[in-house]
């Protein structure tokens, strides 16, 4: 088992109690005219980043200045917490069509040795969302710094549990696959379009309650 673990660069008892307020504060309709998530009342900026998306162009946070940006963790071989995001992202989506030029939906990812171009893009395709979500991978140095700064953590779990009997490629790499997985968490943060972090949701939350929060953010001069 390998372990990585890295920390908006907030003080760590901040984001903890702020996630701890999510569980207790509950959930608001899509037409509530407050946050439904937890607000960031110290609206920190966010920490910007250069990485590539599916296609290998090159993306930064400053890219969508002017848009409100949905930010999140995941990685490709997940089979728990990045599909339920990714389903609720999409939900999302549909309380939000009027408003689909002024969001941008961004997927970093927490495994960039497996999250390669090819993996990036069937995960997208999945969701029919190759084309308007950013799926970004950077050098894992680079990534750590990231994930340091939005506080996640990341814990890599390789098994040695390889029983040798696999005589072909396909099931060696099946069998492989199956011993290994990232355990991570899952924030979403919501970015203003002047930069700066205004609400977080983490599982488990409602498409429309994030739809709520984006559309407030969308209104926002």
């Amino acid at each position: 088992m390998t372990v990585r673990t890295f920390g908006i660069n907030l003080s760590r008892t901040f984001i903890i109690a702020s996630l701890v307020l999510f569980i207790f504060t509950g959930c608001n309709s899509v037409n509530a005219p407050s946050f439904a998530g937890t607000v960031l009342s110290q609206a920190p900026e966010a920490t910007d980043f250069t990485l590539l998306d599916q296609f290998g162009e090159t993306i930064t946070l400053a890219d969508y200045k002017n848009q409100v940006v949905v930010l999140t963790f995941v990685y490709t071989a997940c089979n728990d917490i990045c599909p339920l995001i990714a389903h609720r992202l999409k939900e999302a989506e549909k309380y939000l069509i009027d408003a689909a030029d002024e969001i941008a939906i961004l997927l970093i990812s927490v495994d960039p040795d497996r999250d390669t171009v090819s993996n990036r893009q069937e995960f997208l395709n999945s969701y029919g969302m190759v084309t308007k979500w950013k799926y970004l991978v950077g050098q894992e140095k680079e990534l750590e710094d990231i994930w340091s700064a939005y506080y996640v953590s990341s814990l890599i779990n390789e098994s040695d549990a390889y029983s040798g009997q696999s005589n072909s490629r396909d099931a060696l790499e099946t069998e492989l696959l199956n011993n290994y997985s990232v355990t991570h968490q899952g924030p979403v943060y919501l970015i203003d379009r002047t930069g700066h972090a205004r609400s977080i949701f983490t599982l488990p939350f409602d498409s429309e309650d994030l739809a709520n929060d984006i559309k407030l953010l969308v209104k926002e001069n």
